[in-house]
């Protein structure tokens, strides 16, 4: 895999904007992901940081979708790229704004390369769709293989009833029959038209974890899109935030929210690099009147088991004097017994107190576990990395 500099909040280059990316792909050093466009637009990355345009999916939009949907203007939206085996599959949505008439559709191909020459997406028609007065708007389509039970399934939806989750037969990727059962996971009921889309769904550390979209996309700098969380014990739910309050009822972990110029963020989706975490995610720029906009942060996780931006970590101050230095070292080695000497301080802040991707080639010092971390915390209470305030922000402890 070809060697990249470390993503940084607003640093990206290149062709960057983008409505809805779907989640990364990593083929021979190139990275490649899909975006709502007329025919599904692409874009592609040798080093994650510098973002150039690819071919669209589609030359025309599938004409069985065309027939479902009028009014479509040839916009395909919020694709999912997900890899089965040997083969892609391109979840797509269409659909037209304030309607239920849509349609989640879903084409193959054998590599992402559009150099190559077998490249080509080969449409394999519909998955789900909704018509006027059903519980659910087929749109937003994201899928998740549960590895433990090898069980696949495909979490959607955008406003009326909420989010939905319906399983899916791995080897077609399709629903396992036209009546599947789909059930509704999340919902947000404090607003008068349960805004709420871009589900995303998977696990960790033997938790599953669903991140949505609360409030008001595409409308530029006016946006007011956030990203929610919540946490269960199944891939069906249900889901809880810190306090135990069900999504299904308005809980949502506030994940990612406006900062400063990055606006209404959105479409949250994961991939890893060189054995560090990423999420993936498009912002309305308010510095260039609310373009739409790619950023990738690095992904971490408190030792309480949340999601969390890594750049929203603690420093790992554990004697609160506002510094990582020897001091916090001492304290480390008093609570394990361990015996790491001042010349490895680096090393130890790069494996425990710095984000993963800054972690130093073949160090020695590795992080302790959760367990570990959450007794160290207790005894000491001065390590901000698992202590998170309202909205799942780390805050100091006393």
């Amino acid at each position: 895999m070809a060697a990249f500099a470390q993503p940084v909040l607003g640093q990206l280059t290149g062709q960057l904007i983008v409505h809805d990316p779907s989640r990364i792909y990593e083929e021979d050093g190139r990275y490649f992901l899909y975006h709502t466009g007329n025919f599904v637009g692409s874009k592609y990355s040798d080093d994650l940081v510098h973002w150039q345009n690819g071919p669209t999916a589609f030359a025309a939009v599938p004409a069985w979708a065309d027939a479902e949907v009028s009014g479509n203007d040839n916009n395909m939206w919020a694709p999912d790229l997900f890899k089965f085996g040997n083969e892609y599959r391109l979840y797509y949505s269409l659909s037209s704004f304030g309607s239920q008439d849509s349609v989640i559709g879903m084409a193959t191909n054998s590599t992402l390369d559009f150099n190559n020459p077998n490249f080509g997406w080969v449409d394999q028609g519909l998955v789900i769709k909704s018509e006027q007065f059903a519980p659910y708007n087929t749109i937003d389509p994201a899928v998740f293989l549960d590895d433990a039970t090898n069980r696949m399934w495909l979490t959607f939806g955008s406003y009326w009833n909420g989010i939905y989750i319906t399983e899916l037969d791995p080897a077609t990727g399709k629903r396992i029959s036209p009546t599947s059962p789909t059930l509704n996971i999340a919902r947000n009921p404090g607003s008068p038209v349960n805004a709420i889309e871009a589900p995303y769904l998977t696990e960790h550390d033997g938790e599953y974890y669903l991140f949505v979209n609360w409030d008001a996309c595409c409308q530029g700098s006016e946006s007011t899109y956030n990203i929610r969380v919540g946490r269960s014990s199944s891939p069906t739910g249900p889901f809880r935030d810190r306090t135990g309050l069900a999504m299904t009822n308005g809980g949502g972990e506030l994940f990612l929210g406006s900062e400063g110029a990055q606006i209404g963020p959105g479409h949250f989706s994961e991939f890893e690099a060189d054995g560090v975490e990423y999420f993936s995610y498009h912002y309305y720029d308010g510095r260039q009147a609310g373009v739409p906009k790619l950023n990738i942060e690095e992904l971490a996780w408190t030792v309480d088991g949340w999601p969390i931006p890594a750049s929203d970590l603690g420093p790992g101050d554990f004697n609160g004097d506002g510094a990582v230095n020897g001091a916090d070292l001492v304290l480390w080695n008093d609570f394990f017994g361990s015996q790491l000497a001042g010349a490895e301080l680096l090393d130890w802040q790069r494996n425990y107190s710095l984000p993963s991707s800054a972690a130093a080639s073949g160090a020695g010092v590795p992080e302790p576990p959760a367990w570990s971390l959450a007794m160290f915390v207790t005894s000491l209470g001065a390590l901000r990395l698992s202590q998170c305030g309202p909205g799942g922000r780390p805050a100091a402890v006393a």
